[in-house]
């Protein structure tokens, strides 16, 4: 895509400079279009911001999704645990210098920033950011920046070895659509900026742009900071539970699309268990699915087996979990970008290596003509299936040797010239996965940094219209997109199966939608296809106990006329086509027993449910002490580590994590916190071996040598919670 303004950008290495020139170029007038997450021009964005902070005549609108900052301690105990992160890890990140401006209030009024989506929690009670939230879908986004006028968009961007080309790597989603619509609109003024930063793997393929595609580039070691680490969470019992029912829906052959946190590490690791361990994984699914549970997943047959054929990766984010199913051996289905060789491929009527046959069935199903033409050559070579060395004058096939030839695909004589030394090698162009935007812990960006490049080949990062819906290239995808399953998260279901995940009940915005609606009405759209909303059943806040599962909420995410299959740690049911009666019985069989009689009692006041019905017994045991018996064993809890993918932490760090996560959540009254002052004391004092782990988490919150009041009951309450919630015979990391 060519800039529409020079042949070549100006580059600059002086941030300051080229706002400069951005000024005299665009105007005073300017709407930045920041991409999600990870792929922020931070340098140019800080500058460009104090400068029409310093001067008013300047007016600049922010519009961004995922802003990421620095983690921020909320309690003494838990800045003890930060501060230590931020210098070894985020030292030289550089945050966005809007974002303390706007938890204080204090945007200038010349500044507007608006996002679509944000990061999930952090801006609740935030005044301006709830006023400057926009709800959309992640693909209405590129035609809502036109709408507002968007002109210029800034980019983290990495530059190839060979020079003259860039990669927008983790954020081609938004990017190339805006820019393929403003090159729709005659003279609109859009200016695209790249900010250079060899850190940023290099990804080839979609998100690849010629120099001449961005008017400015800044360079130089300034811009080459580390990039925002997203730091891995640690997995619970509740969240490797959901993990084996998903991981039962996703079928052989088939197509996966999962998001970040937890729960998507869970997935990816249990189906490499699924792969690997497969004893194992059945074994702990016969216990986990009730014989009588499996009616209420009719259409929904348990997925057992190891991974044969393989699965294909769809999906708009691209966690870490996706890289450790390619190297397990489970992400390795590939398509290619032509309905007809994906056609020919699933109907097992060629591999994907190239014989003969190849070029049979290509002609038989009308792809390619005999003799064949310059463009049936074009295509074929791009594959890898006609031998390089052919080549048109004219109208005349020439073989390598340069004589005129015009091969007969039904001669075995002549179809093996036209292979010639493409026989038996793979065919060209398969992509494992497809992804719209990345982010992930340190350990992933390396991983992408040190790909090898046929490995890279098949990773194609790309615009949002291609992973979100089905509008273009819709033959394709269905021919790509088998027995998709879409795997979203969310906070709450109604017993009815609408779907929450982005507001709570006074309408303050957790998250946003981003592609979740999109995901569910590719689910309806495509054959074989189905959307899985995942979800605890319960969540703790200050020590009570709350069920996910509810009777009404004043909106929804997703309505429940698009309600498909929902998880929780205690199975999976199947909601489709299904009446409102059997939706509510099959939603109480997966709710927390301590909330199934409140619930069943509204259903029935309300004449959803016959007054006659009970819960029938099977559904008692959905409860987290039947859930620890299940993984109560040796071998199983080997198998599920803290962080199954790894994680950026020391030893300490992560242990202690485990630690503050349940404790966030913990019974704060007075009596509870006594007896865990009391229980941390005795702890704090066993000097055995057994709790040598615990006295060096001590030490790295620098409680050893504390010697204040206050801190040292600091101390007692993180101690019993190491104490109470580290389970030793769980690794940290899989090894």
């Amino acid at each position: 895509m060519e800039s529409a303004h020079n042949n070549s950008p100006e580059s600059f290495t002086s941030a300051e400079e080229c706002v400069d020139k951005l000024l005299e170029v665009v105007g005073k007038k300017i709407v930045l279009a920041l991409p999600l997450g990870l792929g922020k021009a931070n340098h140019f964005a800080n500058t460009l911001y104090a400068r029409a902070a310093e001067d008013h005549t300047i007016s600049l609108t922010i519009f961004t999704a995922l802003t990421l900052e620095r983690p921020r301690g909320d309690s003494d105990i838990s800045r003890r645990f930060i501060q230590p992160l931020l210098d070894t890890h985020y030292s030289q990140y550089q945050d966005l210098a809007y974002v303390p401006a706007r938890r204080k209030g204090h945007l200038p009024g010349n500044i507007q920033v608006i996002e679509f989506f944000m990061e999930p929690g952090s801006l609740l009670g935030n005044n301006y950011a709830q006023q400057h939230y926009v709800s959309a879908n992640y693909t209405q986004v590129p035609g809502e920046l036109i709408s507002r006028g968007v002109n210029v968009i800034a980019q983290m961007v990495a530059p190839s070895e060979c020079g003259g080309k860039f990669s927008l790597s983790c954020n081609p989603d938004l990017t190339l659509p805006v820019l393929k619509l403003a090159a729709q609109r005659k003279d609109y003024p859009l200016f695209l900026l790249g900010e250079v930063n060899t850190q940023l793997p290099y990804i080839h393929g979609s998100s690849e742009l010629p120099a001449s595609a961005f008017d400015f580039l800044l360079k130089g070691e300034t811009f080459d900071t580390p990039l925002f680490a997203a730091p891995a969470l640690p997995v619970t019992f509740t969240e490797y539970s959901i993990a084996y029912h998903i991981a039962s829906l996703v079928e052989d052959g088939g197509t996966l699309q999962v998001g970040i946190g937890a729960l998507g590490d869970a997935v990816c690791h249990v189906l490499r268990l699924r792969h690997k361990e497969n004893a194992l994984f059945c074994r702990i699914l016969d216990d986990l699915v009730e014989e009588d549970a499996k009616r209420y997943r009719e259409e929904l047959p348990l997925c057992t087996g190891t991974f044969k054929r393989g699965l294909y990766g769809a999906s708009e984010m691209v966690p870490h979990g996706f890289l450790h199913l390619r190297r397990a051996g489970v992400l390795t289905r590939r398509v290619y970008a032509d309905a007809t060789i994906q056609h020919l491929l699933d109907s097992d009527q060629i591999t994907d290596t190239v014989q003969e046959e190849t070029l049979l069935a290509l002609k038989n199903a009308g792809r390619i003509s005999c003799p064949l033409t310059v463009a049936d050559t074009d295509f074929l070579q791009q594959l890898g299936i006609v031998d390089p060395s052919y080549s048109w004058r004219g109208h005349k096939l020439l073989t390598p040797d340069g004589e005129e030839e015009e091969c007969d695909l039904h001669s075995e004589h002549g179809r093996r010239r036209l292979i010639g030394s493409c026989l038996n090698k793979k065919i060209a162009g398969g992509v494992w996965l497809h992804g719209g935007f990345y982010l992930g812990p340190e350990l992933m960006y390396r991983e992408l940094r040190d790909l090898d490049p046929r490995e890279g080949a098949g990773l194609d990062m790309i615009d949002i219209s291609f992973t979100n819906d089905l509008q273009s290239q819709r033959d394709l995808k269905l021919a790509q997109r088998q027995h998709a399953r879409f795997v979203n998260s969310a906070m709450m279901v109604t017993l009815g199966g609408a779907v929450v995940s982005d507001a709570l009940v006074d309408n303050h915005v957790v998250s946003g939608v981003g592609g979740q609606y999109n995901f569910v009405a590719q689910a309806w759209d495509l054959p074989g296809a189905r959307s899985i909303i995942a979800l605890p059943s319960v969540r703790m806040r200050d020590g009570i106990c709350e069920s996910n599962i509810v009777w009404e909420y004043p909106h929804t995410t997703i309505p429940r006329h698009l309600r498909d299959v929902v998880v929780t740690e205690y199975g999976a049911v199947d909601l489709r086509g299904k009446t409102d009666r059997d939706v509510m019985v099959a939603m109480l069989s997966i709710c927390d027993t301590r909330f199934q009689a409140v619930l069943l009692e509204q259903a029935k006041h309300a004449g959803k449910i016959e007054k006659s019905f009970s819960i029938p017994e099977n559904f008692n045991k959905n409860t987290p002490e039947h859930l620890a018996s299940v993984f109560n064993d040796e071998k199983c809890l080997a198998e599920l580590p803290h962080y199954p993918l790894g994680t950026d932490f020391s030893d300490e760090e992560a242990l202690l994590a485990v630690a503050l996560q349940h404790l966030r959540s913990a019974d704060k009254s007075w009596w509870k916190v006594l007896a865990n002052i009391f229980k941390g004391r005795r702890v704090w004092h066993d000097k055995s071996s057994s709790a040598d782990y615990i006295q060096r988490c001590l030490q790295r919150m620098g409680y050893d040598h504390t010697e204040t009041y206050e801190h040292r009951l600091e101390a007692y309450i993180v101690a019993a919670a190491l104490h109470e919630y580290i389970d030793q015979r769980r690794p940290l990391r899989r090894e």
